[in-house]
């Protein structure tokens, strides 16, 4: 799953706008915008932080400098262990050519020391989006771990996986839990990129306008 490995197999699947979201962690993300540039595609700057409840909270930004600063706070916040790649892999970094330029050592497949408010309150601070992911899962999703979702919290969209997406019919502006619905991909291999993806309006080409458009979608309907 290198940037350029990605990158191309988005270019192939037509797809326009993706968000790069790895699980607390963000190496590939400036690399893949670059590469984003030259094939026509927009890559949104994201991360999948895991809460200290361990639910998986997307968090989405225009710029660079801000997933920078997110990042350093979530670093703080892992535990100082390092990687057990015997279970998780290598955690390997490619630069745009696909070479391999370095690796993390870091344990990040766990839940950092950050509460859910504190994530949200750090990323609206940054200028970010904050969406919960997959809402609904068994595991990892504020259902599982909390038990509900909270109507009155501060989240600018929820992420419905896609299964439960496609089973339900669900279509942009439909509102989840009291919340404006996204879904995507969730790709966590090659051949997962652009399985599924949103029709956007074609002036949507960042996140922000991706959030007002779900919301405006969510009050006519």
């Amino acid at each position: 799953m290198s940037p350029r490995q990605i990158l191309l197999r988005a270019r192939e699947a037509g797809l326009t706008l993706i968000a790069i979201a790895d699980h607390n962690a963000s190496a590939h993300v400036e690399q893949a915008r670059r590469l984003g540039k030259d094939c026509g595609i927009v890559v949104v700057p994201g991360m999948e932080v895991e809460s200290r409840e361990e639910v998986h909270i997307l968090a989405y930004f225009t710029e660079m400098q801000a997933l920078a600063e997110l990042q350093l706070l979530v670093d703080k916040a892992l535990p100082g262990e390092p990687n057990a790649s015997d279970v998780f892999g290598h955690q390997l970094i490619y630069d745009e050519q696909d070479e391999i330029v370095g690796l993390d050592d870091r344990l990040r497949q766990v839940g950092t020391g950050l509460g859910i408010e504190e994530i949200v309150l750090a990323v609206h601070g940054l200028g970010g989006a904050v969406v919960p992911a997959h809402v609904h899962r068994r595991r990892t999703s504020l259902l599982s771990q909390l038990g509900f979702v909270d109507p009155a919290a501060d989240f600018d969209a929820v992420e419905v996986a896609r299964p439960e997406w496609v089973k339900s019919g669900l279509r942009l502006g439909a509102r989840v839990d009291g919340f404006s619905a996204i879904s995507g991909s969730d790709a966590h291999f090659l051949e997962d990129v652009g399985r599924f993806c949103l029709e956007l309006d074609p002036d949507v080409k960042d996140i922000h306008a991706l959030i007002r458009g779900v919301r405006e979608l969510g009050a006519a309907a």
